[in-house]
């Protein structure tokens, strides 16, 4: 059966999904010479440059109208499955579906009432209706299996990782560039999403009051509730960071934060171990110990009296770096991924 990749992710700004999908692309193709895979996005929409995936521009719409009439159509039409790599897929037609996690439906009220009911339906067609489930770690396996009922042997785990990060020249002009001295300032790049959990950062920095803190990041208002925040004068939100910056103002902080109240991986703290950031302090969850293993200092994040100063202090340097990295590939993870085809297909 033909494999039909539903290519609306290649219209939209990169983010961790996005990330996902085109990296993980990038690898299969260069294995999936037994398969016939098609990429099918909307008009105008430019192609990474594929050898063994063909490239197909189709139908009149775009964004969520596109998904669900052209792509859909088009997967009919062509009597093959679609593989959707970035949580939403057609409501009718075969499919394989990426769910990256399910905070949507643990917690709806991190979201605009319009993108929750919209995704509930699309959650609730995939667990039923998908031939099979990809998640990116077993602790969101573990959540699809707990909320949407799914027999474990439907869903399959294959990972994120991290080697797109090594294309990046790092900007050692970004301290300049954003105001800020070496080795001077905790970093986030927790953007002002609820479930990135911003507060902590605030009411943290108001208990540190002799330390600064830079904050990378936007904010949606047409798919997360809207908030206000009080913000400390020695927080800076300095807005959407692009890699370049990102990759040196990690290599440079003090310690990079990470004290989200839920994902489905985290990419950002492995991100953070190759810029080479000094220390990693992140939330107790589950899925941060499953991705990270021992190199964090990890956080409660819901309490804001730490001393940061003494916290990172107290912690042993990361030692494990290159041991956590080794576990994460988007090669390993594409091979996974054509497993699976091959044996669906």
């Amino acid at each position: 059966m033909k494999i039909i990749i539903n290519g609306k992710f290649l219209s939209q700004r990169i983010t961790g999904v996005q990330r996902y999908a085109r990296e993980i692309l990038c690898e299969l193709d260069k294995i999936c010479t037994n398969l016939s895979v098609e990429l099918v996005a909307p008009q105008n929409v430019e192609f990474p440059n594929f050898n063994n995936i063909k490239c197909v521009n189709y139908g009149k719409r775009s964004g969520t109208l596109w998904e669900q009439l052209d792509f859909a159509k088009y997967v009919r039409k062509s009597k093959g499955i679609s593989l959707n790599l970035c949580n939403s897929a057609p409501l009718f037609c075969k499919k394989i579906v990426v769910i990256h996690d399910v905070k949507v439906k643990v917690h709806p009220e991190y979201f605009s009432k319009k993108f929750a009911l919209w995704y509930k339906i699309l959650f609730n067609n995939a667990t039923k209706k998908a031939r099979h489930i990809i998640t990116v770690s077993q602790f969101s396996k573990s959540e699809i299996i707990k909320h949407y009922k799914v027999l474990e042997d439907k869903i399959s785990v294959i990972y994120n990782a991290w080697q797109h990060y090594l294309k990046v020249e790092e900007n050692n002009g970004a301290l300049d560039k954003y105001s800020l001295n070496a080795n001077d300032y905790f970093f986030a790049m927790c953007s002002l999403e609820p479930n990135k959990n911003l507060n902590w950062i605030l009411n943290v920095a108001k208990n540190n009051s002799n330390c600064n803190f830079a904050v990378a990041g936007g904010f949606n208002k047409s798919v997360f509730s809207d908030n206000s925040y009080d913000i400390p004068s020695n927080v800076r939100l300095i807005g959407y960071v692009n890699d370049d910056d990102a990759k040196y103002l990690l290599k440079n902080c003090k310690a990079f934060l990470f004290p989200t109240f839920y994902e489905g991986f985290g990419i950002p703290p492995i991100e953070a171990l190759v810029a080479g950031a000094n220390k990693l302090v992140v939330t107790d969850s589950e899925v941060m110990h499953e991705v990270l293993g021992d190199a964090p200092i990890y956080i409660n994040p819901n309490k804001y009296d730490y001393n940061l100063n003494e916290l990172i202090s107290d912690s042993k340097p990361i030692l494990n770096a290159e041991e956590i990295l080794n576990k994460y590939s988007w090669k390993k993870s594409a091979q996974e991924l054509y497993k699976l085809l091959i044996k669906l297909s």
